[in-house]
């Protein structure tokens, strides 16, 4: 079953923009944390341990954002999630090992594509190990660390609240604190066997089942041990209430498919529940008892907003009137230190119906910033209106501050008292809440807004990370890293010919459009001020920086047919 074949690397999620560095830095002061906040820090996260679930499976709880899971055979292991970085990995395989049986490491499986459960794959990879994930993983994997992974990163690195001391924000909710810069190290490898429905892996005499189950993602699956009547729940529970949308930014999730993979779980009625984020829960009558609870309130959230807005109720109101009954919002697993309902309420009913509410003044607004004037102006001046928030901040109603001082920001007003004001709002306010996504983008904000953002390292990248990387991904990228202020009145074309591939790639450039196409140019297309034939490969490490254009061309890998200076001219077009 576990036939030898060699695994690449990828490393799209480190396709981001490097912040500029402040040269000052203000101390953190001490925030309050609510007690809700602390208790589930310590409980539901926890120090760093290794916990025996059943007979054969071992999880690593603490490490990490997200658990890993060791299943032991007689033939050797099988680990679930591999951790997000090499350095973590590490440190997570060395506890394993110190308390389950160290054995060959016979396959790794990828619950879902995202980067703190496949970030440390090499640290346990040996020749031979065998890497299983859904079919979907692969396109999942490119699509959300594609054209959005620039901003994505840095909403992520704010809701993750990267630069905000330990003792403001002592968890990320779901899990240990990230390390961004030790992920930019990562060791991503990808799936060398991939499935649908259901794949039954039998190891030793133990049969695991690998079960898809869309949830947080859509290419999630669980993970079924029969015999211990072990689950292992991928990202579809975890004690806190579920991110059916989170604040970094992504695709639409399937809340619906989400029920469905519960009430699978549901009926294959396990003793032991384990979550690839917090802690674990044993006994069936427990467990069916959790797991109601928690697809009961994702379905009211989603009902709700689907009556209310048939009903004609803007998106606001629902966000601001929908909530989870008392049997409900009472449970520890359904309070939001990750998700939240009104940001929930908000993603279903734009996935659904748009960004339109149907309020009739929401078609044609004024300008925003104009509007933000105008109104600044009523209300007597910018210094009024700081003013104003700085006393509405006095009387701890840091929303209220937070709303004004917005709107005088946004009016294009500028200065140190307004800075410091808004900084110190948005820390008041971080610290008033309990979930850990929300207090940790305003805290991280609040940095940003008096220091500057912080610099990062270059990520760095290994050849065999680039090797895999489709170019369909890389010449969408050039589309959108277009310079298109010095581009409105070109229209030329260059072909690009991947012989080893057998691909042909069409750039046109068109007054500050470009047009990406494989195969045949399409019609209008100008001739060609260049052919560029390219080794694959080279054209994938100048895409990032592994190799310089001149190298790719001393090298004799990369040729230019036509104008050589025409070419060059061409691609200084782009951000690169």
């Amino acid at each position: 079953m576990f036939r030898k074949k060699s695994a690449a690397a990828l490393s799209l999620f480190l396709l981001i923009f490097i912040f500029p560095v402040s040269c000052s830095d203000t101390p953190e002061a001490a925030l309050e944390k609510p007690e809700l906040l602390k208790k589930h820090c310590n409980k539901y996260i926890g120090k760093p341990r290794v916990e025996k679930i059943s007979k054969h499976v071992w999880m690593a709880a603490g490490y990490d954002l997200a658990n890993t899971l060791l299943i032991n055979t007689k033939k050797g292991n099988i680990i679930i999630d591999p951790a997000m970085s090499p350095t973590r990995a590490r440190e997570i395989k060395k506890a394993l090992l110190a308390e389950a049986p160290n054995a060959p490491v016979r396959a790794i499986v990828y619950t879902h594509s995202h980067i703190d459960h496949i970030g440390g794959a090499v640290v346990w990879a040996e020749k031979g190990t065998r890497i299983w994930a859904t079919k979907n993983f692969i396109p999942h994997l490119f699509k959300q660390y594609n054209l959005f992974s620039p901003i994505e990163t840095i909403r992520g690195r704010r809701q993750f609240g990267d630069n905000v001391s330990l003792e403001n924000l002592p968890c990320n909710g779901i899990g240990r604190r990230t390390d961004i810069r030790a992920a930019l190290k990562n060791g991503v490898m990808l799936p060398t066997d991939t499935f649908t429905g259901e794949k039954k892996l039998t190891l030793g005499g133990l049969e695991v089942h690998l079960i898809e189950a869309h949830g947080e993602t859509h290419d999630q699956l669980i993970v079924w041990i029969p015999a211990d009547k072990t689950l292992i729940a991928g990202d579809n529970f975890y004690w806190t209430f579920p991110n059916l949308y989170t604040i970094r930014g992504t695709s639409p999730r399937p809340v619906g498919q989400w029920i469905k993979s519960i009430d699978q779980m549901r009926r294959l009625a396990p003793v032991h529940l384990a979550p690839c984020h917090t802690i674990p829960v044993h006994g069936s009558k427990k467990i069916n008892e959790i797991l109601t609870d928690y697809r009961d309130a994702i379905q009211w959230v989603h009902d709700e907003t689907v009556r209310g807005a048939n009903k004609g109720h803007d998106v606001d109101t629902l966000a601001e009137t929908i909530a989870l009954p008392d049997h409900l919002k009472s449970k520890h697993y359904n309070r939001e230190f990750y998700g939240q309902v009104d940001w929930s309420v908000r993603a279903i009913y734009s996935n659904n119906l748009g960004w339109f509410d149907g309020r009739p003044e929401a078609l044609y607004p004024p300008r925003t910033r104009e509007a933000a004037l105008r109104e600044i102006t009523m209300m007597g001046g910018a210094a009024k209106v700081i003013g104003a928030a700085k006393s509405a901040a006095e009387k701890k109603d840091y929303r209220w501050a937070l709303h004004l001082l917005a709107k005088v920001k946004r009016s294009g007003h500028e200065g140190s008292e307004l800075t410091d004001t808004l900084a110190a709002v948005m820390e008041k306010l971080g610290g008033t809440l309990y979930n850990l996504n929300g207090r940790g983008y305003l805290l991280e904000s609040a940095r940003e807004t008096r220091n500057g953002a912080v610099e990062y390292p270059a990520p760095t990248y290994r050849k065999a990370m680039a090797s895999r990387i489709p170019l369909e991904l890389i010449f969408s990228q050039m589309e959108v890293r277009l310079k298109t202020e010095k581009t409105m009145d070109v229209h030329e074309s260059v072909h690009f010919n991947f012989p080893g591939e057998k691909q042909k790639f069409i750039v046109t450039v068109r007054r500050g459009i470009c047009e990406a196409v494989k195969g045949a140019p399409l019609p209008g297309t100008p001739k060609p001020i260049a052919v560029v034939t390219v080794d694959a490969r080279t054209w994938r490490y100048m895409a990032l920086k592994i190799i310089s254009p001149v190298k790719a061309v001393t090298s004799g890998k990369l040729k230019v047919t036509g104008s050589k200076v025409g070419f060059l001219s061409f691609m200084r077009r782009f951000e690169m």
